[in-house]
């Protein structure tokens, strides 16, 4: 008669291998940022890799992980770039289509991930999850010509102990890394030499400045309402 002892060895390692496989939709609110609106009509292309973005390990040294980022991140932008503008004309089709056209709008945002890595506990020996996201910002005119293409980097990091599971951990520790490149592209989002140029040259084309075409109407208006007096 044959032993059955094997069997519960098999089953014990089963369920260690299936522990070891993490499936993750990521989920996450994403406050509106305060920030002077930048005086521009402004739209958004998510491409299709964005949108369904999903990493999934390959290494055989690592847990096997499946991270699905694209609702969130849409979620992300979609909270974040309406308040960079004041006006916002929502989704656009993509830029770099044929005889693109998108009158009455300056500018189209096209963000891409180029790069999503991650540190689990045990790698780093400390009972942190950490991830690190990399993105290609690109910035096209209403005509569909490029204006301006830059990567922008975001860091997230959650302590494993407070959540209820790995899955939780890691999905803290992504929308903790959109909410840092939130704040990065909040701040530096004005900044960039292609697009400042481009509102300056813009500007110059009507002879004024923002700030000084304010000024003038406020003037202008102050001198009327004197001489009405």
């Amino acid at each position: 008669m044959k032993s059955n002892s094997a069997v519960p060895i098999l089953c014990l390692l089963s369920l260690a291998l299936t522990a070891c496989n993490s499936q993750l939709t990521v989920k996450g609110q994403f406050p509106s940022p305060l920030s002077s609106p930048m005086p521009l009509h402004a739209a958004a292309h998510y491409s299709p890799e964005l949108l369904a973005h999903n990493y999934t390990e390959s290494s055989d040294d690592r847990d096997k992980w499946s991270i699905q980022t694209g609702s969130a991140q849409q979620a992300f932008f979609d909270t974040l770039l309406p308040a960079l503008f004041q006006q916002w004309a929502g989704q656009s089709p993509d830029p770099e289509s044929e005889s693109f056209q998108l009158p009455g709008v300056d500018i189209v945002i096209k963000p891409n991930l180029s790069d999503f890595q991650y540190s689990l506990p045990r790698e780093s020996r400390s009972k942190i999850f950490e991830v690190w996201m990399k993105y290609n910002m690109q910035l096209y005119q209403g005509d569909g010509q490029l204006l301006a293409d830059w990567f922008v980097t975001a860091y997230g990091k959650t302590p494993s102990g407070f959540m209820q599971s790995d899955e939780d951990a890691m999905n803290e520790a992504i929308v903790v890394a959109l909410r840092d490149l939130g704040a990065n592209l909040t701040l530096n989002f004005a900044r960039v030499p292609e697009l400042r140029d481009w509102m300056e040259r813009r500007n110059g084309q009507d002879g004024h400045s923002a700030p000084q075409a304010a000024e003038e109407d406020r003037l202008k208006t102050k001198e009327a309402n004197h001489e009405d007096s």
